[in-house]
Order: C-alpha cells, then structure tokens, then sequence
C-alpha cells in the first residue's frame, strides 16, 4: 500500500501531466485495468487503451490547471480540487476523487466538474 507522500506525489504529477497535456506521463500513473469516470454520472473509460483515448483527445484542447487546495489523503484514497482554465470560456471546478493500487498505480478516478463552483 502506498503512504501519503507517495499518493500525493502521483496525484501532484497527474495535475502536472494534465496541465502539460503529457498523455505518456498520465496513463503511465494508471493501473492497466483502470476506470475514469469522466464526467462522473456521464461517462466511463475502462482500461488503460481507453483511458489513453480520452486523454490523447483531451489533450488538443487548450486548457491550463492549477489546484484550488490541498491534496487530501484517506488510505488509500486521495481528493484534490482544480481550477481548469480554457480562453473563451469562464473557469470551472473539477474535483477529482482518485484510488490507488497496492503499486501506486490508480485504479479507479472520479471527476466531478462544476461550471458554477467559482461564480
């Protein structure tokens, strides 16, 4: 099981990955068997091929991320909240509930987006 320091590393590189739209360098952070519920409700990517799907299409979209505060851990179990950034359109919330493997590896990311949240 991973400790704290090691969650929060991982969670620190995906917002790094995300922000610098590195598909290499975010799928490599996810077990090969992972779900991504994004958004949570409406869509669900399973295993690794098609998390690498979405986020290669994610990544032509010009965005910039920063988290809005501290990186909260519960075993193995981490939530953070970021503020995402497009030109053109008014900043959004995001806020990510991942689960991480034995090895480190997220098996399981939840994302909850909310246009309204920074009004």
């Amino acid at each position: 099981m991973p400790d704290r320091a090691e969650i929060v590393s991982a969670v620190e590189d995906y917002v790094k990955y995300l922000g610098s739209h590195d598909v290499d360098g975010l799928v490599a952070l996810f077990a090969s068997d992972a779900v991504q519920h994004e958004p949570l409700g409406v869509k669900t990517y399973r295993g690794i091929g098609e998390i690498r799907e979405f986020d290669t299409a994610n990544a032509q979209v010009d965005f910039t991320v920063s988290l809005l505060g501290p990186i909260s851990v519960t075993g193995k179990y981490a939530a953070m909240q970021l503020r995402v950034q497009r030109v053109g359109m008014a900043d959004f919330a995001a806020s990510d509930l991942f689960e991480f493997d034995e090895n480190g590896k997220i098996i399981s990311l939840s994302v909850v987006l909310d246009p309204q949240a920074l009004c």
